[in-house]
């Protein structure tokens, strides 16, 4: 019996050791404001995100916002790959063009994602979507 449970603790630690560490979690926050500016005819819009991610990490946003215009589907995304990370809150106006027809003022869906790394090997992914209204 004692050999059996030497065996198991011993296979335990090896085990355990044999195991990456699991990554830290980076502070990171974000939230899509509840308006948006037309911009160039429809053909873009402004969306401003308030966007955290902690001091000495590296951050990128992407942005879509989707849109019923009558009938059909105006979309657009913006990958932007370079966010300030200064551990304190600050703006972010992420410009979307539409690639198939003009937005128009109303309510349109909106989703975006930050990655924050934080060398040597810590990262998060923080997601926020939600109707926003597009305004001249």
């Amino acid at each position: 019996m004692r050999a059996i449970s030497t065996f198991v603790v011993t296979a335990a630690a090896i085990m355990a050791t044999a195991l990456p560490a699991a990554a830290a979690q980076v502070d990171a926050e974000m939230t899509i404001q509840s308006q948006g500016r037309l911009t160039a005819r429809g053909a873009a819009v402004i969306v401003p995100i308030r966007v955290m991610c902690q001091k000495g990490a590296t951050g990128s946003l992407w942005v879509q916002v989707t849109q019923n215009v009558r009938g059909e589907l105006a979309i657009g995304d913006k990958y932007t790959p370079s966010v300030a990370c200064t551990g304190q809150f600050h703006k972010v106006d992420v410009t979307v063009v539409s690639r198939t027809k003009a937005f128009r003022q109303g309510v349109a869906f909106t989703s975006a994602s930050l990655n924050v790394y934080l060398p040597p090997d810590n990262s998060s992914t923080v997601e926020d979507e939600r109707e926003m209204m597009l305004v001249r």
